[in-house]
């Protein structure tokens, strides 16, 4: 499996009375790592970014004519998050491609658990590349389906 690993920082805002990390925000932190994974950055910040976007899609920032839109997410807890200082690990991958849509299933890791023996958080989000203009599906070409394939992996199984 050719997964991406980001880290992503985990802020003070993002707990709850009881110290960990809200569920909701567990939401922006996959959300963060997406982005960084999927969304080329604008011309007028690369210098100040290393790299591209490991994943490339076809889309863009405001007013690109090909946008994403969240058909789905599935998230299973099984432990607590508490403040981390080094942030947390957002595993990601490509565990299916349609039509128009892509599913990213994500393990969310603490720095001293990489090998994923106990991931935080399994969850998946399914993922529609839309018209700007119509908001109609739009068909992923072949060398974006190229171009995912060197990041698919086997789908997470989630508990019934």
């Amino acid at each position: 499996m050719a997964s991406i690993d980001l880290t992503v920082p985990v802020r003070w805002a993002d707990l709850d009375a009881y110290g960990h990390v809200n569920n909701a925000a567990v939401m922006t932190l996959l959300e963060e790592a997406r982005i960084a994974a999927f969304w080329p950055v604008p011309a007028e910040q690369a210098e100040h970014v290393s790299g591209p976007a490991p994943m490339p899609l076809p889309v863009g920032g405001a007013g690109s004519p090909v946008q994403t839109v969240i058909a789905s997410q599935r998230i299973e807890y099984a432990r607590t998050l508490e403040h981390r200082r080094d942030g947390v690990v957002v595993r990601l991958w490509i565990s299916r491609v349609g039509g128009a849509s892509l599913s990213v299933d994500y393990l969310v890791l603490t720095q001293d658990d990489l090998r994923a023996e106990r991931p935080a958080v399994r969850a998946r989000t399914v993922v529609v590349m839309i018209d700007a203009e119509t908001g109609a599906p739009v068909r992923l070409d072949e060398s974006v389906r190229a171009a995912l394939k060197e990041f698919a992996g086997e789908p997470l199984t989630f508990r019934d």
